[in-house]
Parts: C-alpha cells; structure tokens; sequence
C-alpha cells in the first residue's frame, strides 16, 4: 500500500507541468498541442538527478516531441514513440537539423506564390464529424491543394517543414472549436484564407529555425509509431524516463486532432490510431486483459460498483489501468539499473468518486520492483464527469520512480 506521506506539494512545478510556456517558445509551439508540458520541466528534472550528458531519455507518450527536444537541446540522446503519426510526424519536424536555409526560404516562397487551383485528393470519411461543415468549401479544396503542392517538394526535410507548417493552421481555417474532448462546429466570422496563414506561418517558424542552435555533436533525437504497452527497447538501454500518459478522462485524444490527422492520414489510419490507444475513453481496443495487484485499484472497484450505472466506467478504469500497468513494466525492462523514471499524471473524478491515479501507479510501479521516491503534488486541475453537476479540483502530479 503507498502512504499519503509520499505526496509532496511542489507548487514551484505548477506551470511546468502543462503546455502553457510552450506557447511562446520557439519551434516548440510550432503545433498547438495543449496536453503536453513545459521544456523547462525536462531541463529541470535532468538537472535535480543529475543525468549525465550523452545519456538516453526516453518519452514512451512524447506527443508532439516536447521532452525529446528538451532533451536533445541540452545534449541527451532521446527516443519518443507514440501511437499516433500525426504526432510522431510533428516530433520529428521539430528535431530536424541540418537544413539548405536558402532553399527552404525559396520553396517558402513559392509555395506561397500560389494563388488558387484544383485537387485530386481527397478528404478521409470521419464517421464523428463532417468535413463539409466543418471547413468552408474554399478552405476544405484549399488545404488540400496546397497540400499537393508540398508533397511535389523534392527535400524531405523541407517538405515535412512545409507540411507541418499547413497542419498547424488546420484549425485556424475551420469552423471547429476544441470543446473539452470534443470538436464543436461553430460558426466563425471572417476567417482568413488558407494562403494568407500558411504564408505567415511558415515566414515565423522560417524565423525560428534561423534563430535555433544545432544540437550538440553526436546527439540523436527522434520519434517512432509504437506502442508503449510493448516498447521494442532493448534492456537496459535507457537512462531516465520523463513522459505523461493519457489521463483517465473519458476523453478519445484522437479526436481532439482528428481534422489534422484527416489532412496527413488515410481513413483506415485513423480508425487503426484511435482502436490501438490507450483505453481511456469508450471505443479503444481491448487487449488481453491483464492482472494487476492493487489495493488502492482494488478498493477504487469496490467503489465503482457502488455508483449508479456502473458498467461502462468500471470497464474503462480497469483498462486503463492495464495498460500503463504494462506500460510501467516496459519503463522498468529499458531502464539501467538505478535509473529513474518521472511520469506526469493528472487524477480524475466520477459524480461521487474522486480516482487517484498517481497513488494508484505508484503501487503498480512498486509492485513491478520500482522504488518510490515521492509523489509531486504540482498542480491542481478542475475535472468534470458527463452527468455532474458541479466540477470539482483533483491533483496533477509527478511521480518519481528509481529502478
């Protein structure tokens, strides 16, 4: 059983525990991804336990390559894997090196030299929204002419900048508003053409790159389409694990980033992505169950099948759980001996039920042969179950395992 007394208040963590500082950080807001945390937090940890530089930092759920950034900027070797391309595609944008500046600004361009013309692409059926309402008709045809444009682009590095660029203003040209964990057609006023966005978009990250330094010598960074319940890691190849999974918020992340994902994927890519995610929300595929040892788990069931209408959640939580279980035992297998691991979790909540998941993974971590070294109170973040009448605060936290 965890005691209470790990639990650490670390007020000094609270913004760098979320993308808010991204916002304005050069390459790192190069894509609006608001479930990711602050650089400094990478830094600052690498720092604290004294990583030595040239060590391997793995992110099993790096998003869209925050840490593995971070981590190459300071002189760490760092390797991400994420189950969706559209992430791991942005990640390795971000840490592309090396480029032809005056070639990159001549295709910048010419690219936005193009007026407006035909394309023989097509958008992937989405079986939760409509594309046809969700952009307008010159916008929907737009994004993907210029698409076909940048994919014409003979330099891989300049054409994955390019088209990175045209992801990231995917929702500045739609009808769309990210609402929670749902996408809402709204009715936008004005909104500027798809050229005149990617131009100035693609003028400010040009910006950015000739502002950036080149990692140090020697040092690779990268992202990988994998699933972080099975990591294809070699044992004891890692020196230190800072990550955050899906928090257990009933929340589909696919589709928070299904109108960028319809713009870089096929329709059988995306349905594969958002079946093979971790089960946080309804939908997600059922690997074969696994049995974890929990008292703090076992004790949250017992509670579950209290509730009114408890079947659907109980499902969710157990698979939830299951599967950072087996992701928990991955970071064990790739970790050095004495290496750490710092895993970034928000807790949630049902209508009478609070759900402690940082006290629950650090059991699970325990039981798999971590030690605890304490349990960061960081932030507080407001959570809200469908059918609730008031929202309430639950903990976000970080939890520090040494192997």
């Amino acid at each position: 059983m965890i005691d209470n007394s790990l639990i650490t208040e670390t007020p000094e963590y609270k913004n760098l525990v979320t993308f808010e500082l991204c916002k304005k950080m050069p390459i790192y807001n190069w894509f609006y991804y608001k479930e990711g945390f602050a650089p400094e937090l990478v830094w600052n940890l690498l720092r604290r336990f004294e990583i030595p530089k040239g060590a391997t930092v793995l992110d099993p759920f790096c998003g869209t390559g925050t840490s593995l950034l971070a981590a190459a900027q300071k002189g760490y070797n760092a390797l991400g894997f994420d189950i969706t391309p559209l992430a791991v595609f942005v990640s390795n944008v971000k840490l592309q090196q090396r480029y032809d500046v005056g070639l990159l600004k001549k295709e910048i361009d010419r690219i936005s030299s193009f007026k407006f013309g035909e394309s023989k692409l097509r958008w992937p059926d989405l079986d939760f929204i409509d594309i046809r309402k969700a952009f307008s008709r010159y916008a929907r045809n737009d994004l993907l002419f210029f698409k076909e444009k940048i994919m014409g682009v003979d330099d891989k590095r300049i054409r994955n900048f390019l088209f990175l660029g045209l992801l990231s203003i995917v929702m500045e040209a739609s009808n769309v508003k990210r609402d929670g964990g749902v996408l809402r057609i709204v009715k936008k006023m004005h909104l500027p053409p798809v050229r005149k966005l990617l131009r100035n978009r693609l003028k400010r990250m040009y910006k950015d790159l000739l502002r950036s330094e080149e990692f140090p010598g020697g040092i690779h960074a990268y992202a990988r389409v994998g699933d972080s319940r099975i990591l294809p890691m070699e044992k004891e190849s890692v020196d230190f694990c800072v990550t955050s999974p899906p928090y257990l918020n009933w929340v589909d992340y696919t589709k928070i980033y299904a109108l960028e994902m319809a713009l870089l994927m096929n329709g059988d890519e995306i349905k594969r992505a958002r079946s093979d995610s971790v089960r946080s929300y309804i939908g997600a595929k059922e690997p074969k169950e696994i049995r974890v040892d929990s008292e703090h788990l076992d004790e949250l069931f017992e509670n579950l099948e209290r509730l009114p209408q408890p079947s659907k959640p109980p499902a969710i939580v157990k698979g939830y759980f299951g599967d950072l279980f087996m992701n928990l035992q991955s970071i064990y297998n790739s970790l050095i001996p004495g290496g750490k691991a710092a895993i970034v979790i928000g807790n949630s909540c049902l209508p009478n039920l609070d759900i402690n998941s940082d006290l629950i993974l650090a059991e699970l971590a325990k039981g798999i042969g971590f030690e605890d070294e304490g349990i960061w109170s960081s932030n507080t973040r407001i959570c809200k179950f469908p059918g609730m009448k008031n929202s309430r605060p639950v903990r976000e936290s970080i939890i520090i395992l040494k192997k």
